[in-house]
């Protein structure tokens, strides 16, 4: 995401919503955002960081890599490794298993980045989600660091809801449909709400 798309998602939030605008000011703008991850390993990373933490998850990626070989995820590689050598680096036998059938269907063409890329968010989410191991969180992050969205809110992910109920001074228990309702006011730059959400979580 550019800095102007920054720029643009900043005065916004100063006239919808001061307490993300209180945010930005308590943390410091972030930066222009990294480039894009290859679409397989964005998909794949997803898959591996489910359920774990951080460290844990940057862990078995790092293994992984190292198997394979080269900087980033490549369906036509990890299919190259037996199913062995991946459960080794850390992985559970489901993971191992979405994995595996999500590069079988990009190797076979069943899924098409070149196509999906086109497609809105629904369509995107409906495309990915039907592969197993790709629920909302991991479609949400795929769009998010992958194909770049500037307006995508990943309210299945606990370090998002922890820092609205810090910042939104919500009881933990409070329902899904009100962290939406909060995330209404930043519209059409949810994305990058979440990316302030995410480094005050820190």
């Amino acid at each position: 995401m550019d800095k102007s798309l920054i720029n643009a998602a900043h005065r916004h939030f100063r006239k919808a919503d001061t307490v993300m605008a209180d945010l930005i000011k308590q943390c410091g703008p972030i930066t222009p955002g990294r480039a894009k991850q290859p679409h397989y390993h964005a998909l794949v990373s997803a898959i591996i960081n489910q359920q774990l933490s951080y460290k844990a998850g940057q862990t078995i990626e790092k293994r992984l890599l190292e198997k394979q070989g080269g900087r980033f995820f490549r369906a036509d590689k990890l299919l190259e490794l037996k199913t062995t050598e991946i459960r080794r680096c850390g992985l559970s036998d489901n993971k191992v298993r979405y994995i595996c059938t999500l590069a079988q269907a990009v190797v076979d063409g069943e899924l098409n980045f070149r196509k999906l890329v086109r497609k809105s968010d629904e369509a995107v989410r409906q495309t990915l989600i039907q592969y197993p191991g790709i629920g909302p969180w991991s479609v949400d992050m795929f769009m998010m660091f992958s194909l770049q969205r500037a307006d995508i809110f990943p309210v299945g992910d606990l370090v998002i809801r922890r820092s609205i109920q810090q910042h939104y001074q919500l009881a933990d228990d409070v329902k899904h449909d009100r962290y939406i309702a909060i995330a209404e006011a930043w519209r059409p730059y949810r994305s990058i709400a979440s990316f302030y959400l995410w480094k005050m979580s820190d």
